[in-house]
């Protein structure tokens, strides 16, 4: 409105622009990955995914769907030359993934994503917290404790404060560092105590890319484990060769997708939402810079502005 331009001549402009941002099909880089990300009602599972250029952070394109049967009809697309060309594949644990990575790119190599790998323990910790605050029972100095100081339970041991003394209400006032707080925490519950040696144990293995510290880990039987551990190290198992894979090539993690995932979140809430996945597609295809189709478009209206010039 602003400009003077009609409704129906963006929406035009945008549908022409469609053929524009067309993947090149002959071309994929050594290293991609990918991940999945709400997109809402305009797909057909609710969820689409990002595929990236990990070694240059640098997004390749925005498909419609997560489901196998669709990811198989999108890289089926690429020439046989381009999918035997891929060399790593940067992933979740999502276990159906991996079938059709092996089918459509036979030399690549699979890496579990760190953030992932760590993740599931995560979620596993916080169970076991909620559970120690309800056997506590609601109101109690332990539950009102463990609800308080949740950041403290799930944050790494490397990041906690061992120097600065703060009064702590939950603890009559006392004058407790991070560190005590932690430890006064877990002597309320011994699944909470084993649950937290387990998670840090997976921080430090996979923060230090260590091969030993990771095999020592997954050898704990599973009934040493709580319930909710238990989950965990049997995805972990699962996925053993992978994390070790990934440890080899750190540098590829999917830290540069789960960025781009929540610029897109910001492009959905300013946008109010979008009805059409075309649109969407082309919106945040323009919106990231470090897009080849951007980069290629930008390149072209450069071009066309100098031969312009030129002629004028």
């Amino acid at each position: 409105k602003t400009l003077g331009v009609s409704d129906w001549t963006v929406r035009r402009v945008i549908t022409n622009l469609d053929s524009s941002f067309k993947p090149n099909y002959r071309w994929l880089p050594r290293h991609i990955a990918f991940d999945d990300f709400k997109s809402g009602k305009m797909a057909p599972s609710g969820m689409s995914m990002i595929l990236m250029d990990i070694e240059n952070h640098r997004t390749l394109d925005i498909i419609l769907s997560r489901r196998n049967r669709y990811l198989r009809s999108y890289f089926l697309r690429y020439d046989r030359s381009a999918r035997l060309a891929v060399q790593t594949v940067t992933v979740d644990l999502y276990t159906p993934y991996r079938r059709l990575i092996q089918e459509l790119f036979p030399n690549a190599i699979i890496l579990a994503d760190h953030f992932h790998v760590v993740a599931q323990a995560y979620r596993a910790l916080n169970q076991i917290r909620i559970q120690a605050m309800n056997n506590a029972g609601k109101g109690t100095h332990q539950w009102r404790a463990l609800k308080h100081f949740w950041k403290l339970i799930l944050t790494p041991a490397g990041k906690l404060r061992y120097d600065n003394y703060w009064c702590r209400a939950n603890f009559g006032y006392a004058q407790l560092t991070d560190i005590e707080v932690v430890h006064r925490l877990l002597n309320f519950d011994e699944d909470l105590a084993q649950a937290y040696r387990y998670y840090q144990d997976l921080i430090f293995a996979v923060s230090r890319r260590s091969r030993s510290q990771l095999n020592q880990l997954l050898t704990t039987k599973l009934t040493a484990l709580p319930h909710p551990l238990q989950k965990v190290q049997r995805t972990l198992r699962q996925h053993k060769k992978e994390i070790l894979h990934s440890f080899k090539y750190e540098a590829y993690t999917n830290g540069p997708v789960e960025g781009t995932n929540n610029k897109i979140k910001v492009i959905k809430r300013v946008a109010y939402g979008f009805r059409n996945f075309a649109n969407f597609r082309i919106r945040i295809l323009l919106a990231l810079p470090n897009t080849y189709i951007a980069i290629n478009w930008k390149n072209k209206q450069t071009a066309r502005a100098k031969v312009q010039a030129r002629a004028a």
